[in-house]
Parts: structure tokens; sequence; C-alpha cells
């Protein structure tokens, strides 16, 4: 066990210095990028904290443990901020949750110093420590620390992942189900070791070390994985009336429109007349980067509006409004023997949609058959027996 965990620690250490190079040296690099790497180094950071500790080294692991001790107490609100840098304003964001980073601080100054300050010397230095010196309590109360914060970015990613039917009308490009896959997975994780711990503390059962290394070893795996993904994501900025937080809570229970604003029923009349005429003669639906707020600039009106005729008077979001044009186009193309020559994926990217998956799924949505099974059943109506038995 000890060989695979000393393997581990030394893989997950190169990983993670290429990834962290890699996002140091990227251009253009946006506050998303920044967090993943304070993030990354205090990852790198503990698993040289955890190889000293394998093989023994007391100075380099004292070092290392000044800043791999109270790990968890910054890694929630890091993840937690990161999230929102994917789909806010990023100016001024930091600043604003620096609250979040005041556990860690005060943790680092009550408990990371005067326990290294121990270690060194060999004995508990102050007497407020010896109720957690060996015990479990401390690790007890990170590991829930940290899931709150990974209870809270869940939460905050559903929400954002929801609000962008209203602004985008492919996802492919603004994919991140990548993070939920991280964010679900470090949840489960996390609160497998919460288990075990508090097991520990219940019972007065304390396993061996491998369950912290093991744990350890996986939260490494994770997070290299959320940077290697990070490096490629960009960030997926949303209208701000989109965000509103009672807007969000409103919108969540009603399924009205997420705006707040007052806008007569003409006006809403005429501004719906200007949209149907712009997609009928420009047909924007085939761009597949279509966002709300580029519609809008076509029909020379607000985002917030626009937004507003979709959801309350079309009763649709902009993504299900686009869509099921870009569908209407498929099925009117499949109608045409000028397409006979095109694959079903052609006339769909043709159409404005952007990646096989969404095309089926949304077709399917729409017509309650597969592509595949409306093309075959228009090949059957126009086929010379149809006809003949008309």
């Amino acid at each position: 066990m000890r060989l695979l965990a000393d393997f581990i620690l030394v893989f997950g250490f190169a990983i993670t210095s290429v990834i962290l190079f890699m996002l140091a040296k990227a251009k253009n690099r946006e506050l998303p990028q920044n967090i993943l790497i304070v993030l990354l180094g205090f990852i790198l950071v503990t698993i040289i904290s955890f190889y000293a500790g394998l093989h023994r080294l007391k100075f380099l692991y004292l070092v290392t443990l000044v800043f791999e001790n109270g790990e968890r107490f910054i890694m929630g609100p890091l993840i937690f901020i990161y999230v929102k840098s994917l789909f806010l304003e990023n100016k001024g964001l930091v600043k604003k949750h620096l609250v979040h980073l005041v556990p860690f601080v005060l943790y680092w100054l009550v408990f990371t110093l005067p326990f290294v300050a121990s270690s060194y010397l060999g004995y508990v230095v102050f007497d407020y420590l010896k109720p957690f010196h060996n015990m479990p309590y401390l690790a007890l109360i990170k590991d829930a620390y940290l899931l709150l914060y990974l209870i809270l970015s869940i939460r905050l990613f559903y929400r954002f992942k929801a609000m962008m039917k209203f602004n985008y009308s492919s996802f492919i490009t603004n994919n991140v189900q990548w993070l939920k896959l991280f964010l679900l997975t470090f949840f489960g994780l996390l609160l497998f070791d919460f288990i075990i711990t508090l097991y520990e503390v219940v019972f007065g059962y304390f396993t061996s070390w491998d369950t912290g290394y093991i744990t350890a070893v996986f939260m490494i795996i994770l997070v290299t994985y959320l940077g290697y993904n990070g490096i490629k994501q960009s960030v997926v900025t949303m209208p701000d009336f989109l965000l509103d937080e009672e807007v969000g809570k409103a919108n969540n229970k009603n399924g009205n429109s997420p705006i707040a604003i007052e806008i007569s029923e003409e006006e809403l009349l005429k501004l719906q007349t200007k949209l149907e005429a712009i997609v009928l003669t420009e047909k924007p639906y085939l761009l597949h980067d279509l966002t709300l707020t580029h519609l809008a600039k076509m029909i020379e009106t607000t985002d917030k509006k626009l937004s507003l005729l979709l959801n309350r008077k079309m009763k649709m979001p902009f993504y299900d409004y686009i869509n099921k044009h870009r569908v209407e186009t498929v099925k009117e193309k499949l109608a045409s023997s000028n397409f006979d020559n095109f694959s079903l994926i052609g006339i769909a990217y043709d159409s404005g949609f952007k990646s096989k998956s969404s095309f089926y799924r949304i077709f399917k949505k729409e017509t309650g058959v597969s592509p595949s099974q409306y093309k075959q059943a228009l090949r059957q109506e126009n086929s010379p027996s149809a006809s003949a038995e008309t």
C-alpha cells in the first residue's frame, strides 16, 4: 500500500506541476484560471506534505504543514468563488468574497502555527491544543466546512445552468458538465471521509493511516481533473438581470419571466411582430452561437425586454424558442429533395445545431420521434406505393 501511495503522490506531483505550468503560461488568462492556480498550488503543497510524512522527512513536512494544515478551509471558498467566476462579471468579484477567507486566516493563526511549533518542539505548546492532539475533531470540522461549501457550489452551479436557457441557444461552447461531475464526485468523496472520521470520534476506533491517504489521493486526482478542464474553460458570462437572487427564486417557483420590469401589452405585441419578422427574413437561429443579447440587438431592443416577451407572452425561454425554429428548419429540409444527399447531422449543423446529442434530444422532444424515424416516415409517405394507394 505504501508503494502505491508513493507512486500516486509522485505522479500527482508531476501532473499538478505540469497543469500549473500550463495555467501560468496561458495567454489571456482570466480570473477562473488565476483561482485554479492558487487552488492547485495548495494541492501541490499537500502532495509534498503527504510525501514528506510518508518518508518521515521532518523538516520538509513542517514547512509544508504551514499551508497544508488548514487547506480545507480555503479549498471550499476557492471552489465556490471559481464557480461564480465562470458566470459572473469578474471585476471586483474576489474583493466581494474576501470574507469567505476569514475562517482560513483565523485557523492558520489559532491552530496551524501553534501546531507547527508543537510538532517542531515535540510537545504541545498551548494548553487549548491538547484536546485536539492526535484526535480527529479538527479533521471532522474541516470536512464539514468543505462539505458546506461544496453544497453551496453545487446549488450555485445548478442555478446558473438553469439560467443559461434564458441566454444561450446552444450549450456546446459553454459546456460545463465536467464541473458538475467534479463537484458531485468531490462531495461524495468528502462525505465518505466525513463518515469515517465521525465513526472514529463516536466509537473511538481509529483506522490506519491508509484511510487518510486514500482520501488524499482521490482528492489530488479530482482537483487535477478540475485544473485540466479549467485550462480550456472560458467564462460563461450571464446578463446581470438574469442573476438577480429574488428573480431566480420567483422563476423557480412559477416558471414566469425572470425580469422585474414594466412593459405594456401593446409594446410586447409590437416587439413580437418585429421578432417574428426578423426570424422569418434573417433566420438568426442558423447561427450556432446565437445569444439573447445578440438577437435583442438585431430587433433593436434590450435583452431584458426580449426575455420578458419570450417568457411572459410566448411562454418559452430563449433556448427553446430558437431550437424550435431549428427543428422546423430540419423538417423542411428533410421534406425537400434538395437535401437528399445530406446526412442527418449535416442537415442539423446547417440548421443551427452544434452537437449531435443536443440535436437528437431536442428533435425528439419537439416531434415525439427521432430524426431517423421522422425521415423514414417521410420516405414512406412519398414512396410510389403510398402514392398509388391514394
